[in-house]
């Protein structure tokens, strides 16, 4: 037996088997919510799982989320060099809230006013009475800029950052995802979980390269599993056992389609340009660990989620199947 086939066996018989099943079910069942949704265009409710129901879950596909995918048509898609796409991609991932990056406009590395942009915050925030920053995750990496306002911390660290841009260079001319990673890991208010979310951005494809990215890297090369993501693996691996959890990552990326087999699990896949299935890449296994970590704790009574699913809340069938349609090089199953 080669020395790989061992180590995957090593990873296989040190996996919790029923939470390994719960884990396939779950995002199995959270991308059938979606494909009702959206693509059958069902009314409400679209799972008989009450936890599925009650609270807030991203998509299975990172892509589908509706921040990654301005990211993708307001961001990458845009005119301009991809050091300005890089800083923009870091201000939206830092803020959180499409609606601000759409309020202040796409940035310029080179001519970026700290004071102008802590300006805009400010007017957004006291003048207009709105949100500024994201609820959904927590961002303190700005609190050793020396102020008691997120708004002036937040124009302190980019402020900061644009000081010194040939880290922009050398971020575009590093030879591995991880290298990349490291970089914008380096900036100040960037930790292990936003620099990930950063750079996984820079990934996707998008018709301004004719199908290519910012970076020239895959999503499958590497991957950075943040605090939800390593909760979510503590509850599926019994023992580390010579293996890391990267390992265990690559393993789930690579069985997957055995392992819906295996549980007799229809799985509505979107398509590849060819029309195959477009398997959930690395960087899609990192994130269903994070949210399998809050479906696994709510299910056990271990703790609630911080965001409950609110309907009237949402984007409606009709906004996110407009979203899709012009989306990028991204095929949905049985297309509208």
């Amino acid at each position: 037996m080669s020395e790989s086939s061992t180590k995957t066996d090593e990873i296989r018989n040190g996996l919790d088997e029923e939470s390994l099943d719960l884990f396939w079910q779950f995002i199995g069942e959270r991308q059938k919510v979606w494909y009702r949704r959206v693509v059958e265009g069902r009314p409400a409710p679209w799972t008989g799982d009450e936890i599925l129901q009650e609270y807030r879950f991203t998509n299975v596909y990172r892509e589908l989320d509706p921040g990654t995918q301005y990211v993708i048509q307001d961001i990458l898609e845009e005119d301009a060099s991809r050091r300005d796409k890089i800083f923009n991609v870091m201000i939206y991932r830092l803020i959180g809230r499409l609606e601000t990056h759409e309020y202040l406009g796409f940035q310029s590395l080179d001519s970026f006013d700290a004071a102008e942009f802590e300006e805009q915050l400010k007017h957004r925030r006291d003048e207009l009475g709105e949100t500024v920053f994201t609820g959904a995750y927590m961002v303190s990496g700005y609190n050793q800029m020396g102020s008691s306002d997120k708004v002036e911390n937040v124009a302190a660290l980019f402020e900061e950052i644009t000081d010194e841009t040939t880290s922009f260079d050398n971020i575009l001319s590093t030879r591995s995802m991880k290298g990349a990673y490291d970089l914008i890991r380096s900036q100040p208010g960037f930790g292990n979980f936003l620099s990930y979310q950063v750079i996984v951005d820079l990934l996707y494809p998008v018709d301004y390269y004719d199908g290519g990215s910012v970076l020239p890297f895959s999503p499958d090369d590497w991957s950075s599993p943040g605090p939800g993501a390593q909760k979510g693996l503590n509850q599926l691996v019994t023992e580390f056992n010579g293996f890391t959890r990267l390992d265990v990552m690559r393993w789930l990326r690579q069985n997957q389609q055995k392992e819906f087999d295996r549980l007799d699990l229809e799985f509505p896949y979107l398509e590849t340009e060819d029309g195959g299935r477009l398997e959930l890449s690395l960087a899609n296994i990192q994130n269903c660990l994070c949210e399998f970590y809050k479906y696994h704790k709510i299910l056990h009574s271990n703790g609630r989620a911080r965001r409950c699913f609110r309907n009237d809340e949402a984007r409606s069938c009709d906004e996110l199947r407009d979203m899709y349609e012009t989306a990028p090089l991204i095929r949905l199953p049985n297309s509208f």
